[in-house]
């Protein structure tokens, strides 16, 4: 949501004043690009709120950043729901397009935690080149 569309008079004052205290906190901190990988159950998903809240870093979930894609229908967001609608898995190329896209927006350049790619050794060479 952008703060155009936002009337911050309907925000209570705490949330803002935990807002502005959080972005205080977080101006100091380094640039971090992390990536989670472990098997399903290991944790990440619950690590990963906790070390993006502490590290002032956007979450970059896969799936998230496909459906963003395919809701706001971007040219990779198109792609990826041909696919979809075929039944068939999203190929890394169109996977680690839509990573990267994620990656370069201003809202990333913290850094980030990506959670859920990659899963292979192919992958992770195709993710590494984007950052």
């Amino acid at each position: 949501m952008t703060s155009s569309s936002v009337n911050l008079e309907e925000i209570p004052s705490e949330s803002l004043m935990n807002e502005l205290l959080r972005r205080m906190k977080c101006a100091p901190k380094p640039d971090k690009r992390l990536i989670l990988i472990g098997p399903p159950g290991s944790g990440k998903g619950t690590q990963s709120p906790i070390i993006k809240y502490e590290h002032c870093l956007c979450s970059l979930a896969t799936g998230d950043m496909l459906r963003a894609a395919v809701s706001a229908k971007t040219p990779l967001g198109i792609k990826a729901k041909k696919a979809m609608d075929k039944g068939e898995l999203i190929s890394d190329d169109l996977v680690v397009g839509i990573i990267d896209e994620a990656m370069n927006k201003p809202s990333r350049k913290k850094g980030f935690i990506l959670d859920g790619f990659p899963r292979t050794v192919a992958q992770a060479q195709k993710v590494i080149l984007c950052l």
